[in-house]
Formats: C-alpha cells, sequence, structure tokens
C-alpha cells in the first residue's frame, strides 16, 4: 500500500467589530526557506508611515469583502493571484472599478491588520503601502502569504495521517492545475506551500469580525 503513495515534495453579521495513508514527504533541502522562521508573511515592504492608535469604536469591512455565506460579493480563489478575482452577478451585477482595490479595506481605515484561518497554523499580519491597508494590500498580501513554503518540521506538526494525506492531495491537485507540463513540473519542484494547508478549501468567501480587537479578522473559506 505504502508503494504506491505519490510524494509529496517540500520547499526549502459578521463585518461588524464591536467593542463591547497517502503521500509520504521528501525533502529537497537546496529548495529549503534559509530561515526557520515561518511565521512571517511575505508581504509589500514595510513603510515609514507612522502608526496610528487602533478605534476605539465599531469597525465596518469593506463591502467585497465582507462575510456572506452563501454568495460572497466577489469570485476569488485564493490560490491564485487577485488580479484573477471577479464580482459576482448573484450578489450585485455590477462591475468591479480599479479603483475599488485603493479604497480602505475598513471604515474607518486602520494601519495595519491581521488575518487568521480556523485551523490554519499560520497568521498573517498586513503592513500598509500607504497610510492605510487598502483592499488591493489585503488580498496582494494574502497570496503572498499562501505561497509561502512550508517546511518538513511544520508538515510533521499535523497531528494526523488523514490530514497530512489532505494536504498531499491538494498539492498535487494545485501542481495538476498548472497550465502546461512543465508548469506542473516547476510547481512540484518549488515543494508544498501554506495554501495547500487549506486542503483544497481555497473559495474566498469574505472576512468575520473576531473578539480580539478591531484589527484581527477571520478569514472564511470554502
Amino acid at each position: 500500500m505504502s508503494s504506491s503513495r505519490k510524494q509529496v515534495r517540500f520547499n526549502d453579521d459578521n463585518i461588524f467589530y464591536s467593542p463591547k495513508s497517502t503521500p509520504s514527504p521528501t525533502f529537497s533541502e537546496s529548495s529549503l526557506p534559509s530561515s526557520g522562521d515561518s511565521s512571517g508573511p511575505l508581504t509589500p515592504p514595510q513603510n515609514n508611515y507612522p502608526s496610528l492608535p487602533l478605534p476605539d469604536g465599531p469597525v465596518a469591512i469593506h463591502p467585497i469583502l465582507a462575510f456572506h455565506p452563501y454568495v460572497p460579493p466577489i469570485i476569488y480563489d485564493v490560490a491564485f493571484p487577485p488580479h484573477t478575482l471577479a464580482p459576482n452577478m448573484h450578489a450585485s451585477p455590477m462591475s468591479l472599478p480599479a479603483k475599488v482595490l485603493e479604497e480602505p479595506a475598513t471604515q474607518p481605515s486602520m494601519h495595519t491588520m491581521t488575518l487568521i484561518i480556523d485551523k490554519f497554523p499560520w497568521r498573517l499580519t498586513i503592513p500598509p503601502t500607504k497610510h492605510y491597508v487598502s483592499v488591493r494590500d489585503l488580498l496582494e498580501a494574502l497570496y503572498c502569504f499562501l505561497r509561502h513554503p512550508v517546511l518538513p518540521s511544520e508538515y510533521n506538526t499535523l497531528p494526523s495521517q488523514a490530514l497530512k494525506d489532505d494536504v498531499s492531495i491538494a498539492f498535487h491537485n494545485r501542481c495538476g492545475r498548472a497550465p502546461s507540463k512543465a508548469a506542473a513540473d516547476e510547481q512540484y519542484q518549488k515543494g508544498v506551500k501554506r495554501v495547500d494547508f487549506l486542503r483544497g478549501r481555497t473559495a474566498f468567501m469574505g472576512l468575520s469580525s473576531t473578539k480580539v480587537g478591531p484589527d484581527v479578522w477571520c478569514l472564511n473559506l470554502a
């Protein structure tokens, strides 16, 4: 049974916050990240804008980022770059002007945001490219964050073989969606990424508030 296993490869209302037995891994040391710290995302570079205090009142998420369990405002697979997103005509029959992406991700705007995902071992802290986190900042940082390579030690922290199998299946499915064999081989050589830990649940369903603070939001996926 084990001899038939594929191999996984490793490269080095909710829209408001209110105050109140399959694959076994193989390793490619040359492709592992040089740093053992995988907590930090690949995000836009830090800027010199001064930090602003967090709002002490209600905070609303941008409408196109808001959580809707059945009909999200945008159609977006987080495994792909943000330029692939499209408006969901079933939610709102309108176009999505480019200027919308430059609008603040929240009202009032914030200079930093943190995204968490249920049962996901990493969290993403998003810095702004201007003086506030925009919709574009959030989506681009999320994409870069999920493309971060996974360390073998991180893979081995998965608590069951079933979860490891699910990650392996997601990895091979992602490689298989590449537009050519050469592109698929390239993705395979780059190894498992954080997006594979989503185990195929990559449809963006929106952000919902948490009890942690106005800057911490939960990413919902399907």
